[in-house]
């Protein structure tokens, strides 16, 4: 019996960069899965489960940062998370974005 067996990935492996959209929803999406997990747990049982439920807590709010959008507004440049909370960005990021030519990702 032969099963093709194709990986676990939201993004197209074909291509050598995914899209920044792609990306952004597959974060959400993990995020949303581990706030998911979090809800099953309870501080109040086990030590290890409290620190389960923790980082699990910890991770979504990290990857929802990581999953921006940014829209031109007049007043500047509207930064949104993937839980749909907004802010403008500073001057310090304004420069950053620009020189990164539209880039909202920058990782080593």
């Amino acid at each position: 019996m032969t099963t093709d067996t194709k990986p676990m990935s939201p993004v197209d492996l074909s291509s050598n960069a995914p899209s920044e959209s792609a990306m952004a929803d597959y974060r959400s999406n993990l995020a949303s899965q581990c706030q998911g997990l979090a809800r099953c747990l309870t501080y109040n049982d086990k030590p290890l489960e409290a620190k389960a439920k923790h980082l699990l807590l910890e991770a979504s709010h990290a990857l929802d940062s990581a999953a921006i959008r940014v829209h031109r507004k007049r007043d500047g440049l509207l930064i949104i998370n993937a839980r749909g909370k907004s802010r403008f960005m500073t001057l310090r990021e304004r420069i950053a974005y620009w020189l990164l030519k539209q880039s909202t990702e920058i990782q080593p």
